[in-house]
């Protein structure tokens, strides 16, 4: 399809209109940056961001392993371990997923004494 429309070039008045809206909106957009405080800024570029993360070190942007809270409740609260979970060998056999017990020739879920209790 070929464009029947004339092509112009823009006037030199259009190309100046144009940079001083593009200079005007820079400079709004500059004035409001400003504006917002330095704790509420969030960084814009690569560098910014890696500078952002470095400083405050990745072990603190993830959940406690221990309580799985992102701010970690260990000290206000009680974690009881359980007891060690038996490896999964090619028996074929299998472990209750609630109170760890091993069963040959089972593919583990929770053993019948523990659905029996309810769990």
């Amino acid at each position: 399809m070929i464009d029947s429309m004339p092509r112009t070039r823009p006037t030199r008045a259009a190309q100046d209109a144009d940079h001083r809206l593009g200079q005007h909106l820079l400079n709004v957009v500059r004035r409001q940056d400003a504006a917002i405080p330095a704790f509420r800024r969030a960084p814009r570029t690569v560098a910014e961001m890696r500078a952002r993360l470095a400083a405050v070190g990745a072990a603190q942007n993830d959940r406690c392993p221990l309580c799985e809270y992102w701010t970690c409740r260990c000290t206000t609260t009680t974690v009881q371990a359980g007891p060690a979970l038996v490896p999964v060998t090619a028996s074929g056999g299998g472990q209750c997923s609630w109170c760890r017990a091993w069963f040959p020739d089972w593919i583990g879920g929770v053993c019948d004494a523990c659905r029996a209790a309810g769990h």
